[in-house]
């Protein structure tokens, strides 16, 4: 079979598996939580806010299929409950990827979408990062699981690896798999005189000002929730600098 066929069999694959891969369904209801305790459950993510290039490949170290894109990571508070969206320009895997807190069974939510069509899962952060989010979808009648691992490797580098079991004596196979590095700024060292963002604790790269003073946040998301409450995003910010007490 020439490259060129192969190519073309393996993007017709690529695109089978994800219309199997993705379930249209309604957003679940999450109940609201407030922007400060949502931002603290996921603040271990917060490494991953940014812009990031992308290699996508359908089998690794292979470029039949592979492709390219680019993805911005930021944070978004205009819902219930503040999210981290994954927007990407040009991927096959998803258009969009949305992390939320949910406090009803005290895991992270993290919603698919591609092509109009969606798909949900569910994991918990691990106690460390950089890490491996683990996420799995709610099993099928027939035993079906899909997994989504979002592993960051470094400050610059992640993946995002999808996966499918078809049956419940079956194991996981490699749907697809996008390796980041990030574009710009490298993150902070852990301990290093930085700027925060005063609205979620990242890295502060984008300067904004209120009553002639100047702060900084980490992402547009950030900034769009400073400019709506400036004093109580300050108030929160400055709180969170006072040491607490010890009993």
């Amino acid at each position: 079979m020439s490259e060129r066929n192969c190519v073309r069999c393996l993007g017709i694959i690529l695109l089978a598996s994800l219309q199997c891969f993705l379930l249209t369904a309604d957003e679940p209801t999450l109940k609201p939580v407030p922007r400060a305790a949502a931002s603290d459950e996921l603040k271990p993510l917060n490494s991953l806010i940014g812009d990031w290039r992308g290699v996508g490949q359908l089998k690794r170290g292979s470029r039949a299929g592979a492709w390219t894109e680019n993805a911005t990571c930021v944070w978004d508070f205009s819902r219930n409950s503040p999210t981290i969206v994954i927007k990407s320009d040009g991927g096959k895997q998803f258009q969009e990827l949305r992390l939320a807190w949910d406090s009803a069974t005290q895991k992270v939510f993290l919603q698919q979408t591609a092509d109009g069509e969606t798909m949900r899962y569910s994991g918990e952060i691990p106690s460390k990062w950089p890490a491996k989010l683990v996420l799995h979808s709610a099993e099928e009648a027939d035993g079906s699981i899909f997994r989504c691992t979002i592993h960051q490797l470094k400050d610059i580098r992640a993946t995002v690896l999808l996966e499918k079991r078809s049956s419940a004596a079956g194991t996981f196979r490699r749907v697809s798999e996008v390796g980041y590095t990030r574009s710009g700024t490298q993150l902070a060292v852990a301990g290093a005189n930085q700027r925060k963002c005063v609205v979620t604790g990242g890295l502060g790269t984008i300067p904004v000002t209120h009553n002639g003073k100047t702060y900084y946040v980490c992402c547009q998301g950030c900034a769009q929730a400073f400019k709506e409450a400036p004093d109580a995003i300050i108030a929160e910010y400055q709180a969170s600098l006072k040491p607490t007490s010890k009993e």
